[in-house]
C-alpha cells in the first residue's frame, strides 16, 4: 500500500508516514459508517450481544493488558488476511493497530538519528508493511514479530546514519554527534563484533528494550519460557563482560549460571 506522505503547508507532522496512517485510521473511525470487525474473533473479550465492533473499539481491546495473547493472535491473523486480500483500508487498520508500539520505536530511535524524522518513520512503516505481507500467521505472537521487524529496521537506519556521519566528517578529532551509548546501538555493536549472535541480540532487545514478555518470546521461538530465560542470562553475561572490558566467558563456562535470574 502506498501512503501519501507529502508535507502540507499546515504541519510538518504530515510528512511522517506514521502521522499519515493515524490520520487515515481516524477517518475510518469517525465516518458516518465506521469500519467494523467481526466481534467473534475477540472471543470472551467481545462485548456482549455485539456482532461487530468498530476498528476504534478493536484497537482499544487489543491494547488492553487483560486481552489474552491467543485472542490477539486470532485478531491479528484475520487482520493480516484482510490486508493481503483487500489491502486499502485494512492495511491502514493493521498498521494503526500497532501504532502505539511503532510510535514508541520511532521516539526511542529519534534521539539517535541525525536525519529527517520522517525518513526514520518511513523505514519503520516500510519494514512493518513488508513483514505484514510475508509473516507466518500460523505461528503465535504475530504482533511481537511484526513489531520486532520494525524495531530492527529502525536500528539499521540509525546505525547506517551514524556510520555515514562518522565517515563523512572531516573533523576526525571531534567526538561523534550521535549518542553511541544508546542501548540498541550497543547491542548492534556487540553483534558486529561477535560478542552476541544476531538471535541473542534480538532476544535481549525484544525482552529488555521492547517490553516483549519472556512468555511471548518463548512462543515466538517455539521453546519454553525457562529456556529463553537461560539463553538470555548467558547472552547478557557475555555482554556485561564485554562492556566491562573483561574476558568474554564461553558458553560452557556459563552453564553454572543456569539457576540465576
Amino acid at each position: 500500500m502506498k501512503i501519501d506522505t507529502a508535507p502540507s503547508a499546515s504541519s510538518t507532522l504530515s510528512a511522517s508516514p506514521l502521522h499519515a496512517v493515524e490520520s487515515a485510521f481516524l477517518g475510518l473511525c469517525v465516518s458516518d459508517a465506521p469500519l467494523t470487525f467481526p466481534a467473534s474473533f475477540l472471543q470472551a473479550a467481545a462485548p456482549g450481544g455485539r456482532v461487530s465492533v468498530t476498528v476504534a473499539e478493536l484497537r482499544k481491546t487489543l491494547l488492553a493488558k487483560s486481552t489474552p495473547l491467543t485472542v490477539r493472535d486470532e485478531v491479528w491473523g484475520e487482520l493480516v488476511r484482510r490486508s493481503r486480500s483487500m489491502a486499502g483500508a485494512w492495511t491502514v487498520v493493521a498498521v494503526a493497530m500497532a501504532m502505539p508500539a511503532l510510535k514508541t520505536i520511532a521516539a526511542s530511535f529519534a534521539r539517535s538519528f541525525d536525519g529527517a524524522v520522517a525518513d526514520l518513520d518511513g523505514e519503520i512503516v516500510t519494514a512493518f508493511l513488508a513483514h505484514l505481507a510475508t509473516i507466518d500467521i500460523t505461528r503465535p505472537a504475530i504482533l511481537p514479530r511484526l513489531r520486532w521487524a520494525a524495531f530492527r529496521a529502525a536500528e539499521r537506519t540509525v546505525a547506517s546514519e551514524i556510520d555515514f556521519v562518522r565517515h563523512a566528517s572531516t573533523h576526525r578529532s571531534e567526538p561523534p554527534r550521535m549518542p553511541f551509548g544508546h542501548e540498541d546501538l550497543v547491542l548492534a555493536r556487540a553483534e558486529r563484533e561477535g560478542v552476541l549472535t544476531a538471535a541473542d541480540a534480538d532476544l535481549i532487545g525484544m525482552t529488555r528494550l521492547e517490553g516483549v514478555a519472556l512468555v511471548e518470546a518463548a512462543e515466538m521461538l517455539g521453546v519454553t519460557a525457562n529456556a529463553v530465560k537461560i539463553r538470555r542470562q548467558r547472552a547478557e553475561a557475555r555482554l556485561v563482560a564485554w562492556l566491562r572490558g573483561q574476558p568474554v566467558p564461553s558458553k560452557s563456562a556459563l552453564v553454572q549460571s543456569r539457576g540465576r535470574a
